[in-house]
Parts: C-alpha cells; sequence; structure tokens
C-alpha cells in the first residue's frame, strides 16, 4: 500500500504527537498542526490524501474547518476527512457529517479502529483517484468524438451540395439519428441535361455510417456529371466500397436518371425499400422494387446490375425513402409502416407530400426518438431540358487568344466495345481534353448520344422504332435493346469527329457511320416528332441543337454540323437553336 500524506489538526500538542507516532510507525507521513488557520494553510500549500480534525478548538472549530476544506477541495477533488471528538452524542455525530465529514471517532482514541478506518479511506481513495483519471480520460475521448463529429458533419454538408438539393425539381426530408447522418441525398444535372439522384444509406448511423459515404459521393457526383449509364456508376461505385471500407459495411441505395428530352426515368434499386412514381395526385403508377445487393456485398466480378426503364407521362414525380422511414418505431414498438407512408402521399398535392409525411411521422414518434435516420427525396420529373450552349458543367479553357483550337479524330468500334463501354461520357472527355469548344459540350454530348444510340439500335441491333408505341412500348424497346445488345457478335460503328477553328467561323462535325444495312431515309428526311408518339424524339432534338444534319449512303452515315462566329461573346446557341 502506498504511504499516505496525512494532516492531523488539534490544539492538545500531546495528542497531535500520539497519533503522528502511531501512524508513522504504520508507514506514513503526518503534518501535525494547532489550530484550523494553520490547516488551512498548510492544506493551500501541500497535497494531502487525508485530514485528522478534531472537533473542539479554538478560533476555527472543526466544523467550521471541515467546512473550508470542503470549500478548497472542490477545485482540487474530494479526499476524506475524519472527525476527532470527545463528544459521543448522536447529536454530534450528526453535527460532523453534516459539515462534510466523512467518519467520526470518539476520543479518548483506539488506535485500532483509527487503523481499520485510515485502511477504509485509503482503498476509496485510491477508487476515487481512479474515477478521476477515468473521468479525465473520457472527457479527452469525448473532445476527441466531439471533434471528429464536427469535422465529418462539416465533410457531409459538403459532400450533399446543397445548392443541387435545392433545385425547385428536388425536396427532400433527412432527419438523423445521431448528430452526423448515415443517410446521403445526392442530386447533380449531367452536361446533357439528365438529372441523376442518389439516396445511400449504410450500415448503422452516425458517424461510422457517415464515413463510409464520403468516397461514394465523389464518384457519384464525378460520373454523373459527365453523364455516365447508372449501371456503370453502381459497378464504380461498388468497388469504391469494397476498395475503401470495412468488409462488413455495406451500403443500401437507390439511384435514379431522368432524361427530359425522352421523358424517361431509369432506377437501380440495390437494397432499399420501393421507389415509387406517382402522378400529381400522389397515386402510385410504377414502383421500383429491389432488384440488386447492396454496394460491396459482391466483388466487382459477380456484381450484376439490373435496371428499370420507364417513360414518364407529365407530371410524374418520383420518391426515394430509406427504410429508417418506415421502420420508425413509436413507444408501443409499432413501425410507421408502408400504408401509412402512402397514405399521407396521396392525401393531398404531390408537391407537398414530403411535409405531410414528415408530420406524420413526428406524430407517430410521440416524442420517441428515431432508432434510424429518417430521408426520402422527392423528384419533379418535369425537369427542363437544358438548352443548346448552356454550359453544366466547367471546363478548362480550350482556345488560345480567343481561337477556338482545330482537332481531329477518327474511332472505329467493334461489337465487343459496343457490349461493355459506356461510350457518349468516355468520349466527350476525350474530345474535352482535345480542346472541344467549351461552350459547345451540352450540345456535343447530346448529338453524340443521340447519333450512337440511332446507330447501335436501329443500324446494328434492327429494333424499329414502333416497339416503343404504347404505354408499355418503351420497357419492351428496353428490355429488346439489352438482349439483343448481349448477342451482339459483329458489327462497327466509324466515328469522324472535327473540330475546325478559323477566323472566318468555327465548325465542330460529328459523323456516325455504322455497318448495318441502313433505311429509308428519304422519307424521314423532313419528319418531326409527335406529341403522341413514343419515338422519333432523337432525331428532332439532333436537328434542333445542330446547324445542319446531313444523311449519307443508304442511311447508315449521319454528319451533324454546329457552326458559330469567332467573335468572342456571341450567343453561339442563336446560331443552332
Amino acid at each position: 500500500m502506498r504511504p499516505l500524506s496525512i494532516l492531523a489538526i488539534d490544539d492538545d500538542p500531546l495528542i497531535g504527537m500520539l497519533i503522528a507516532a502511531y501512524v508513522q510507525r504504520l508507514g506514513h507521513a503526518v503534518v501535525h498542526v494547532l489550530s484550523g488557520e494553520q490547516a488551512l494553510l498548510r492544506y493551500a500549500e501541500q497535497a494531502f490524501d487525508l485530514v485528522l480534525v478534531d472537533r473542539q478548538m479554538p478560533g476555527l472549530d472543526g466544523l467550521d474547518t471541515t467546512r473550508a476544506l470542503r470549500e478548497m477541495q472542490q477545485a482540487r477533488g474530494w479526499l476524506p476527512i475524519i472527525m476527532l471528538s470527545g463528544g459521543t452524542a448522536i447529536d454530534e455525530q450528526v453535527l460532523a457529517l453534516n459539515a462534510g465529514c466523512d467518519d467520526f471517532i470518539a476520543k479518548p482514541i483506539n488506535f485500532q479502529i483509527l487503523e481499520a478506518k485510515l485502511n477504509s479511506f485509503w482503498r476509496i481513495a485510491r477508487m476515487q483517484q481512479q474515477i478521476a483519471g477515468q473521468h479525465q480520460q473520457l472527457q479527452h475521448y469525448a473532445s476527441l468524438e466531439a471533434e471528429e463529429r464536427r469535422i465529418c458533419s462539416f465533410l457531409m454538408e459538403r459532400l450533399l451540395h446543397r445548392e443541387m438539393l435545392d433545385s425547385q425539381h428536388i425536396k427532400y426530408l433527412l432527419q438523423p439519428a445521431a448528430e452526423v447522418s448515415g443517410d446521403l441525398l445526392l442530386a447533380c444535372t449531367s452536361r446533357n441535361g439528365d438529372v441523376y439522384v442518389m439516396l445511400a444509406d449504410a450500415t448503422g448511423h452516425g458517424l461510422p455510417a457517415a464515413l463510409t459515404l464520403i468516397p461514394l459521393s465523389q464518384a457519384f457526383y464525378a460520373m454523373a456529371a459527365k453523364g455516365f449509364q447508372l449501371d456503370t456508376i453502381a459497378r464504380e461505385l461498388n468497388h469504391q466500397h469494397r476498395s475503401y471500407s470495412p468488409s462488413d459495411r455495406f451500403v443500401a441505395a437507390t439511384m435514379a436518371r431522368y432524361n427530359p428530352y425522352e421523358s424517361s426515368i431509369e432506377v437501380w434499386n440495390g437494397g432499399l425499400p420501393p421507389a415509387l412514381l406517382i402522378d400529381s395526385q400522389g397515386q402510385v403508377l410504377r414502383s421500383f422494387r429491389s432488384h440488386n445487393l447492396p454496394l460491396g456485398i459482391l466483388p466487382s466480378h459477380e456484381f450484376i446490375c439490373e435496371t428499370e426503364t420507364v417513360q414518364v407521362a407529365e407530371c410524374s414525380h418520383l420518391l426515394l425513402f430509406s427504410d429508417g422511414l418506415i421502420e420508425a418505431e413509436n413507444p408501443t414498438a409499432e413501425p410507421f409502416g408502408f400504408a401509412q407512408l402512402q397514405q399521407c402521399v396521396a392525401a393531398g398535392a404531390v408537391a407537398d407530400c414530403l411535409e405531410r409525411v414528415q408530420a406524420a411521422v413526428l406524430k407517430h414518434l410521440q416524442g420517441a426518438i428515431a432508432h434510424d435516420d429518417l430521408s426520402c427525396l422527392l423528384l419533379d420529373c418535369r425537369a427542363p431540358a437544358v438548352s443548346a450552349g448552356t454550359q453544366l458543367e466547367p471546363a478548362p479553357a480550350a482556345t488560345t487568344s480567343g481561337q477556338v483550337q482545330s482537332w481531329e479524330f477518327n474511332l472505329c468500334l467493334q461489337a465487343e466495345q459496343l457490349r461493355r463501354l459506356d461510350l457518349e461520357p468516355l468520349l466527350t472527355e476525350f474530345c474535352n481534353t482535345l480542346g472541344l469548344d467549351p461552350q459547345r459540350q451540352g450540345p456535343f454530348s447530346l448529338i453524340l448520344r443521340e447519333l450512337i444510340t440511332n446507330a447501335v439500335d436501329h443500324g446494328l441491333l434492327g429494333l424499329g422504332s414502333g416497339l416503343k408505341d404504347g404505354p408499355e412500348g418503351f420497357e419492351r424497346y428496353v428490355l429488346a435493346r439489352i438482349e439483343r445488345l448481349e448477342a451482339l457478335t459483329s458489327g462497327q460503328i466509324q466515328l469522324d469527329i472535327c473540330q475546325v477553328g478559323s477566323p472566318q467561323g468555327n465548325q465542330l462535325s460529328i459523323g456516325v457511320t455504322d455497318s448495318g444495312p441502313g433505311f429509308d431515309w428519304p422519307g424521314l428526311k423532313n419528319s418531326t416528332a409527335a406529341p403522341s408518339l413514343y419515338h422519333g424524339r432523337g432525331l428532332q432534338l439532333v436537328r434542333r441543337l445542330s446547324s445542319r444534319v446531313e444523311i449519307h449512303g443508304r442511311g447508315n452515315r449521319v454528319t451533324a454540323l454546329l457552326c458559330w462566329d469567332s467573335i468572342p461573346g456571341t450567343k453561339a446557341a442563336e446560331r443552332f437553336l
């Protein structure tokens, strides 16, 4: 046992000497003072483990001295005080305890009892010191955790890109179960005008869950801004999660891409409740259930992506929500439930459904704290199409002294590349590197996508546009395209892209040639897509964005030309709208 440092306070020098001699024989160190005033001075100068104080003393008596010592201990921590008194009445003991003493020993002192009490209080003091040390450690850990939460909250706030979520076409609800949310809501508009949204729900909640979402958000924004397909994005997110997160952590997610030009929406659901396509009155038009495993479970070579693509009617909305919303339990352990969510959505105008859902969940919880994050996102599928010439993504300057750079490249793609590559974002990014004029990036991406799609779908796969007729035609067309593309073993596409910059005028030429049999294009040359049809919008879009569209040969080569002035500041879009 470590020796104790003891302060003995007694105005009788003989008693003080007896106490000091006995305690020193036990191996402890003792300082004896004759008054309460001297005791306070010595206590302020030296740290003691225990105090023995006499009840009756001139000046400050034992009670007043005890009270003063307790005041001093508020800044130094608790240490035991034992009262020594010749009075054995119960009232005397009560007075001592109320003044702040921890125990009472009657005089004349029984030194065996004193030894036992010293040992007892030594054990208590040691435990008190251990508790104080543990408390200090806990405060240190709490401080570190608070700093980690602060940094993580800052990162998550930046990752949300609220300027995109605060779009007039997107509404959302995000209520974390902890200080940091394990749910993530993302939105991004690509350079070709498609709108991407994602709701991700990581395993658990709070800081550990939030950390696993950071690499996914960066990959999503980078790929969505360039217009990659949902299955390509899902594969990359799965790869990123397996690369940077523990094997026992996974992320359930739903992603959607809305194409305003085709009025279509594509959904990938991996482990979340079904996304709902609803009309203006909140009635469910389509449910997109989970057909995929959450991100991070399967390795890349086993990961399978299954998306659903449908044509959307006017005034449609897409609702995404996490399982924390429908599993929120009230004090009787009753979940909020999917049926109650549907009732809230259908109870009025769809534009206000999230406010109704939030109010209903709070009422259902009855003051209880939700055990999981609550999140949902509503996408208005009437987002305006991007006009030609609009630059959606900042691009590096591609001019020197105000003149557009000239460049050209030719590429031949075989069936194997056509099956596995997401061509349009890859080719657009390559052309940006070559020096594609920044003001032409949006129109270029749209035109290239439509020309490649037409060459593959109609030229190589032989898909007729009539497949899209009817309410379920678009789904039928997409399924047929997937089947035929997987079975494609021959055929090729030739790309000839050239940008010419000169003082007399700038020109961007996009030529796509397929090895298919062609089609009777003269009758299609001046056609436009009727609003009631589910096809023909692609060619109409290309003609709208281009200065001129040329169809050559048997209809298997199409060239789109974009021409604009070389004078800086000219509104180039007016030249080809």
